[in-house]
């Protein structure tokens, strides 16, 4: 398997990403903090860029633990409804 890698302009720098992980679309990833950059561009206007990249990445942060959290409660009904469902057909076939 071959990473994945994309050279990018990041306030008047290049960067470059690579992923070896077939399920991490780089662009994406880039995409989506560029956004987040631009949401803090546009809601604190003359800010210094690094602050700007810091308050974006704490945004990616929540961001994070809050798909994390979601997905946790996901799988725990998963797992409820799915035992339920399974204690349904047991009984059913008793």
């Amino acid at each position: 398997m071959e990473a994945t890698q994309i050279k990018f302009n990041f306030f008047g720098q290049v960067y470059e990403l690579k992923a070896d992980d077939p399920e991490v679309d780089v662009k994406e990833v880039v995409e989506y903090v560029e956004a987040k950059v631009r949401e803090q561009e546009t809601s604190n206007k003359g800010l210094a860029p690094h602050k700007m990249v810091v308050l974006a990445m704490l945004n990616v942060g929540k961001d994070y633990i809050l798909a994390r959290h979601q997905l946790r409660e996901l799988k725990e009904t998963v797992v409820s409804k799915t035992s339920r469902l399974v204690a349904k057909i047991d009984s059913a076939m008793d």
